[in-house]
């Protein structure tokens, strides 16, 4: 028995690597085929529950609709506060100016350096002497 799991161990090492990395990778990969095996069960109770919300939403549509718009009047709903005087004149002057204003382009006096170099320009060569 002992022989066989050192045998299971030495083919799955990785060279380079530790013996127990190709042990720890095998349970890595077993979890994950577990997982995928598990994983219709648990769509098919997910469909199940999707389909009693879908169903609940249809009878409550229908509800609503047998219902018309009269079987929920609506309260006269009254202002009970007033705008501040300033938020008028603000959205006012909102209202005038949706954009702000583009500003003139820039006036050069002379036409832009193209071939002069911006940087400073070093000599790095020793002082003749």
């Amino acid at each position: 028995m002992a022989e066989t799991l050192q045998t299971i161990i030495a083919a799955l090492t990785f060279p380079g690597l530790p013996s127990w990395t190709g042990l720890v990778l095998a349970l890595l990969l077993g979890l994950l085929a577990l997982a995928f095996l598990g994983m219709p069960f648990a769509v098919y109770g997910v469909k199940s529950r999707l389909e009693a919300l879908e169903l609940q939403m249809a009878e409550l549509r229908a509800e609503l609709r047998r219902a018309g718009p009269a079987a929920a009047p609506r309260a006269q709903v009254e202002q009970d506060w007033e705008e501040p005087a300033g938020f008028a004149r603000r959205e006012a002057e909102a209202g005038l100016r949706a954009n702000p204003p583009v500003p003139p382009p820039p006036a050069y006096s002379q036409p832009p350096l193209r071939d002069r170099r911006a940087e400073p320009k070093l000599d790095w060569r020793p002082p003749r002497g």
